[in-house]
């Protein structure tokens, strides 16, 4: 049960990508990428002090920074959640703290139940809770800086009005058209 658990959540959110626009995940792809970075940084951290550890994981080599979490359903989850709210700030937070405690409060309170993972170290689950929005904020900022919203001069901000939006999700057709 464990080893089918942390595959899935390994592979079920990659395959998820199939059903975004290509355009999308090359839209949100570089904010994934520095979400995978700062959680890098933030396991080796919680690793160091004990905030959880990670007894069952893919490979035996990836015990500080499990890859099913941090290259898996993070990864994905991110691009997933810019998809449906970038530019709606407040429904943005608003889905991370639900995904937040629902991460906080069920995936890892079953992933410590299954063995997989010993957690409520050093950290309780509200800190960690207010970690993640934190960290939420930061790559809503990265993005707006990445689209030259911010941090860009007015000529950014004219090439951006002019820009068509990207279509960011559509549902991939098994036929071909003739």
């Amino acid at each position: 049960m464990e080893r089918l658990t942390i595959w899935s959540l390994f592979l079920i959110p990659w395959f998820s990508l199939y059903f975004l626009d290509r355009s999308a995940i090359r839209k949100y792809m570089p904010v994934a990428l520095f979400a995978t970075v700062i959680n890098t940084l933030l396991g080796q951290i919680a690793w160091t002090y004990n905030w959880w550890k990670f007894k069952e994981t893919l490979f035996a080599w990836d015990k500080v920074i499990p890859l099913f979490t941090v290259y898996g359903v993070f990864l994905v989850g991110t691009i997933w959640i810019f998809v449906f709210t970038f530019r709606k700030f407040w429904i943005y937070m608003l889905v991370n703290l639900v995904t937040d405690l629902f991460y906080g409060f069920g995936l890892a309170t079953w992933l410590n139940q299954l063995g997989i993972r010993s957690g409520g170290g050093n950290i309780s689950p509200i800190q960690n809770l207010f970690l993640m929005l934190f960290i939420a904020i930061i790559l809503y900022v990265y993005q707006l800086w990445q689209e030259g919203i911010i941090g860009g001069g007015n000529e950014n901000k004219e090439k951006l009005a002019e820009k068509e939006p990207v279509k960011t999700f559509k549902i991939r057709s098994r036929v071909k058209a003739k």
